[in-house]
């Protein structure tokens, strides 16, 4: 104790903590956190608007800024990649993001700044980690520009009912969102038209509680076989043709009146990505899909449980482009490249175990034309190194050198694949048979057209203007309607042909591999590379190796078995 009055310390110096520590004590090293999502209401700021307070609140204050990060994404789930880092950082687990080196020095971050704790979090996962490493002095200060929290036992029992405030004001909008999403679809009002596997209960009595109910259709069972297919890798095309070859016919009202739906690979393209086939709806204004409880909108006579299609995940797999984790960058081919890239064959980084990722650069030969071919890089790889399409091809030609098979294989080969065309030709011939079905119904219904317009212009009384303008749009859709049918035709006819030439060459390059493959035009060689290789990894500008498809790798192997003997008889 002080024994003189001079030796007591002045009243402004004394923090009365009451036997805990220093609730004023401020960190070292601050982070700026800004966050806006596609949920954000219109008080919630933007990152330019969050970023210039926070940093107007740091000055004021004299806080140390060490870095700014800055995310657009949702926090109504965890595992936010920057906000994870920025925790981890913190723990001393990792390094920040794009930190600048010379802040590197300065040691590793010990306090946050945002705008609002819900910039933080809106769920209970993330706001306990925030509440556990303040407790454990982890996080030694937090500031907001629209909140004012103490690090002391109440200011964390308060900092806790505002995150859980956050989390009960995102779960109330995403409620009231996904109710008017429920209304709209079950109206046929929604951002994607129902799917043919639904169909809508309507009841007479429209006070009663089950007058709008979606259930599944008797097409449902046919979706679950497209997924199926889809997964197993067959092309749109191919799937339209199997269901008209399984009997599927899709009929649609219009006006009181059924018309037959063209069943092609546009059709299976559009409802493929129909996210109410697992359940999911999309918000309007919105491209990913959100989970939404469908159950209240399913009769409970039906079943307690939304017939789903096909799980979530394996609609993901289907669809990734449209959930952000799963979502590539888009490519960017030139519109008139002569070299495209197999459809379904992946190039992997050797180094980061990634796909890489297509652009298109001039490729500039001797004479300057500036034809442009398609180069690929690794986004990872620094410096980056790019690798041409032509050279993916010229490491298949090596491989296809030990591809060797007898007389007898290639024989048995011809045989089933020719079995298969069989089959596809089948298919042709059916969708063709459909198409001139819808012909006819579409010329029918034309003529019938055609004859009431007459009537409404010409007759004993003319028919009012509206109710002849209407018919003249009716006519005009029915034509529409006869030139995608004729169009269409065409399609089938072409595909069937190219189906054949396919064939043809690729018999040809199981008899004579490499020869083969050398002699072939680009765009032979991407439809034979969908045939045969499976994917190529890449090390820098370089193929370090090409993989095959699982009947071509054994042959390949067998024949490198051989040390260049022939095995044909």
């Amino acid at each position: 104790m002080p024994q003189y009055l001079d030796d007591i310390p002045d009243i402004g110096d004394v923090r009365f903590s009451f036997g805990r520590r220093d609730v004023e004590k401020k960190a070292q090293n601050y982070v700026i956190y800004c966050r806006e999502s596609d949920e954000r209401s219109d008080s919630n700021k933007s990152i330019p608007a969050q970023l210039a307070q926070c940093q107007e609140l740091a000055a004021r204050d004299g806080l140390h800024v060490l870095h700014i990060v800055k995310e657009k994404m949702s926090a109504r789930h965890y595992d936010r990649p920057k906000f994870n880092n920025l925790l981890r950082a913190i723990k001393g687990l990792e390094d920040l993001n794009d930190l600048p080196k010379d802040k590197r020095k300065l040691g590793r971050p010990d306090g946050i700044i945002a705008w609002h704790p819900d910039r933080l979090s809106r769920n209970m996962r993330d706001a306990g980690e925030v509440i556990e490493m303040l407790d454990t002095h982890e996080i030694v200060d937090m500031e907001f520009v629209m909140y004012s929290f103490h690090n002391d036992s109440s200011g964390k029992e308060h900092l806790a009912m505002e995150f859980a405030r956050a989390k009960g004001y995102s779960d109330h909008l995403q409620d009231n969102v996904l109710r008017g999403l429920i209304e709209q679809e079950m109206k046929g009002k929604g951002v994607k038209p129902l799917s043919p596997a639904f169909e809508v209960m309507r009841m007479e009595d429209k006070t009663h509680h089950d007058h709008l109910k979606i259930v599944p259709s008797s097409l449902h069972s046919f979706w679950r076989d497209v997924y199926r297919w889809k997964l197993e890798g067959k092309a749109n095309e191919e799937i339209a043709r199997l269901l008209l070859a399984a009997g599927y016919e899709h009929r649609k009202k219009v006006k009181s009146k059924w018309y037959n739906v063209a069943i092609d690979k546009d059709y299976i393209g559009t409802h493929l990505k129909n996210p109410i086939h697992c359940g999911w709806l999309v918000p309007k204004n919105s491209k990913e899909p959100r989970r939404s409880d469908l159950t209240k909108v399913y009769p409970l006579q039906y079943g307690e449980d939304f017939p789903i299609v096909v799980t979530v995940e394996e609609f993901k797999r289907v669809n990734p482009e449209m959930f952000k984790e799963t979502a590539m960058r888009p490519k960017t081919w030139g519109r008139h490249s002569e070299y495209p890239l197999p459809s379904n064959k992946v190039l992997c980084c050797l180094r980061h175990g990634q796909n890489l990722l297509a652009t298109m650069t001039p490729n500039k030969p001797m004479g300057g034309s500036g034809k442009h071919s398609p180069r690929f890089s690794c986004q990872r790889c620094k410096p980056q190194h790019s690798i041409g399409m032509e050279d993916v091809y010229d490491a298949v030609a090596e491989k296809l050198k030990d591809v060797k098979l007898t007389e007898r294989e290639h024989k048995i080969l011809v045989v089933t694949e020719w079995h298969e065309f069989k089959k596809d030709r089948e298919a042709f011939d059916e969708a063709l048979r459909h198409i001139a079905a819808l012909k006819g119904t579409n010329k029918a219904d034309i003529k019938d057209c055609e004859e009431r317009l007459n009537v409404m212009k010409y007759g004993d009384k003319k028919a009012p203007q509206k109710d002849i303008d209407a018919e003249k749009q009716k006519w005009s859709r029915l034509d529409e309607e006869r030139e995608s049918l004729l169009k269409r035709e065409g399609e089938i006819g072409r595909e069937s042909m190219q189906r054949y030439n396919d064939l043809d060459a690729f018999l040809e390059l199981c008899k004579n591999g490499s020869r083969y493959w050398t002699k072939a035009e680009p765009d032979k060689k991407r439809i034979l590379a969908d045939m045969i290789v499976s994917n190529a990894m890449i090390d820098g500008d370089k193929v370090a190796s090409v993989t095959l498809t699982p009947q071509f790798e054994a042959w390949a192997k067998r024949g490198k078995n051989l040390d260049g003997r022939d095995e044909r008889t």
